[in-house]
């Protein structure tokens, strides 16, 4: 079996030919057999000088060997070959082996030359090569360090392999920074952190995280070398702050719409019921002045109340944009309520006021940021079970720039801001997202119905305002309106109205379809001094007002029967009989409701459930 150098020598391109001491022929390769005429016998066992070569080859080859004898060295000697007009440049190498014979190789020039050519080619296409991928390099991270989002890179040892521009803007230097540390402002990795498995798996992820700042980002993370090759995470943050803000407000809205479509469909029926309640709980009481049943009755009567105030809150929601606003002071109003407030704190709340304000007029409705002063200072009073301090302050704020802003979304301009703070045990930090939600309260043992602040919410919104919490366990809670300042009316001296005394007599037509309600409201009003006609529909309201045409001073009707509206039987009445007053009795007023009964001329609106006594000051008020 043939040595491994006997087939390397048998398959080389370089002719090679061992001969021994009498130059005779032991071994020629393939390749020195081509250089012999195609009918030449096979050469070894022949002596060099006898081969049929070319005269200035064989010259070469036995030149070599003398040489070779004469010096007794390896030798490698240029030798050229000329044959017709062709002409080739080779290097004859002799090798003296160890049994005294010598190999002769013939290296051919021009394939060394060609394999110089070769690589040297290949040595300026690695360097064009190189350049242009560090241009192109330097190329994509000059894009990158642009980019309005940021972009870093990070290596398996937490450690931050590059930072853009935006980076940098929002955490500074990352020179022997943790991502962790840039990032979350830890002091150890954070646990089951997304990055990683880019490494793992090598494929892309996306997530959410939001910072120690209060930033929200959207995480893009792609697997990437740097420039040795070593594995690197790049991370692309954009920032959605702003749009979680707008995507809250958006929930919170839809919300609000849900609760006022909720609030519209069971008002009627809810508040139908509460009337009779009310009423003739309310009557009963008055008769039993000073008996055993007074105190059940007095409690049932709150409960009542308590009813219906919670349905009156769900109900803002479907009013807050069609409710009348006008321009106020708020400073003037803040002091007037918490003069009443003070009267009604427990002993062990301070209250500190501080109305610095020096522009404090605002386009809202005063009864509803009543109820926004009034609800946040109960919150803030139930908050202190021991001794604390409720502080309420009125100033200003001038914003130029939203780079200044208290917090994103808040336009640039002039505000007036009801800070209300306390001293109490504050709001865990999971329920602070949540404290604005209709029906959502962490005071279920104490009766909370989980609307106050709801409605606070709706109302500073609708208001074109915005408001914020911040709280900590243990160290209190702060509520900050901001409200968009108005500039400050005119004064305008008006003439004093002499009115004519109130009637406590006349004749009503009161229309109801449920039973209970509308005994309890005549009752109530025969009790006043009037003389009440009742039907139990509007077909049978129609009837009885034509029959008793012109005797009536004022029609009090429900809204929602069966057989006829009460804004349709108003319509009906109104076209035959235009100077009558009719006023609609419901528990909910919508804006389309309330265009309605402009145009067809009805006098108002009178809301369910009321008491006795607003009942009787609504019918004084629009007979006469």
């Amino acid at each position: 079996m043939a040595s491994t150098l006997e087939v390397f020598a048998r398959h080389s391109a370089n002719p090679l030919v061992i001969v021994d001491g009498a130059q005779q022929i032991v071994y020629a390769n393939n390749a020195f057999c081509r250089l012999l005429p195609p009918d030449s016998p096979f050469p070894e066992g022949r002596r060099l000088a006898t081969l049929p070569l070319p005269d200035c080859l064989r010259r070469a080859l036995l030149g070599g060997l003398d040489e070779a004898d004469l010096t007794g060295v390896d030798l490698s000697l240029p030798v050229e070959i000329t044959s017709g007009s062709d002409r080739e440049e080779m290097t004859c190498r002799t090798v003296r082996l160890p049994d005294n014979t010598v190999a002769v190789e013939l290296l051919r020039h021009a394939g060394i030359e060609r394999l110089k050519s070769a690589l040297r080619e290949e040595k300026v296409l690695r360097r064009q090569s190189d350049m242009l991928r560090e241009r192109g390099r330097k190329l994509f991270f000059d894009v990158v360090n642009e980019l309005p989002v940021f972009v870093y890179m990070q290596r398996r040892d937490y450690s931050v392999a590059y930072a853009n521009k935006k980076t940098l803007a929002f955490y500074g230097e990352v020179k022997g920074r943790k991502c962790y540390q840039m990032f979350g402002g830890r002091d150890d990795p954070c646990p089951h952190c997304p990055t990683f498995r880019v490494f793992d798996t090598g494929k892309p992820v996306d997530w959410q995280f939001t910072d120690d700042e209060g930033r929200t980002f959207h995480i893009y993370d792609y697997p990437f070398e740097d420039e040795n090759g070593d594995p690197l995470v790049m991370e692309l943050g954009v920032d959605i702050t702003e749009l979680k803000r707008v995507e809250r407000e958006l929930f919170q809205a839809q919300k609000m719409r849900a609760i006022g479509v909720l609030a519209g469909g069971i008002a009627h029926d809810l508040n139908n019921n509460l009337v009779p309640i009310i009423f003739n709980v309310d009557y009963a009481l008055g008769k039993a002045d000073g008996t055993e049943v007074e105190p059940p009755l007095a409690e049932a009567l709150r409960a009542a109340y308590k009813a219906a105030d919670l349905v009156e809150q769900v109900l803002e929601y479907s009013r807050q944009q069609d409710v009348t606003r006008s321009v106020l002071h708020l400073t003037p109003l803040a002091r007037e309520n918490l003069g009443i407030l003070q009267g009604t704190l427990p002993e062990h709340v301070t209250l500190e006021t501080d109305f610095s304000a020096e522009r404090d007029c605002v386009l809202a409705n005063p009864s509803q940021i009543q109820q926004v002063l009034l609800n946040l200072c109960r919150n803030a009073v139930q908050a202190m079970s021991g001794a604390g301090t409720l502080s309420v302050r009125v100033s200003n704020l001038r914003l130029e720039s939203r780079k200044d802003a208290p917090h994103n979304g808040l336009a640039l301009g002039d505000h007036v801001v009801l800070t209300v703070s306390d001293t109490g045990h504050g709001i865990e930090p999971g329920s602070a997202e949540r404290i604005f939600e209709p029906f959502y309260t962490s005071k279920t043992k104490s009766g909370g119905t989980g609307m106050g602040l709801a409605v606070v919410h709706a109302i500073v919104t609708c208001s074109g305002g915005s408001i914020r919490v911040d709280s900590r366990p243990g160290k209190g809670t702060t509520f900050t309106v901001y409200l968009p300042c108005t500039p400050t009316p005119e004064v305008k001296t008006l003439a004093r109205e002499t009115k004519p005394a109130v009637r406590s007599t006349g004749r009503l037509l009161l229309v109801d379809d449920d039973a209970g309600a509308l005994q309890a409201m005549q009752r109530v009003l025969r009790d006043a001094g009037y003389e009440v006609f009742t039907a139990d529909g509007g077909t049978e309201g129609l009837k009885e007002f034509f029959r008793g045409r012109g005797q009536f001073e004022l029609v009090i009707t429900d809204q929602s029967m069966p057989d006829m509206t009460g804004m349709e039987m108003a319509a009906r009445i109104l076209e035959h009989a235009p100077g009558t007053r009719v006023v609609i009795c419901t528990g909910h007023v919508e804006p389309r409701l309330e265009a309605q009964a402009r145009e067809t001329g009805v006098s108002g609106f009178v809301m369910k459930p009321m008491s006795p006594r607003t009942l009787v000051e609504n019918v004084n008020k629009y007979r006469s």
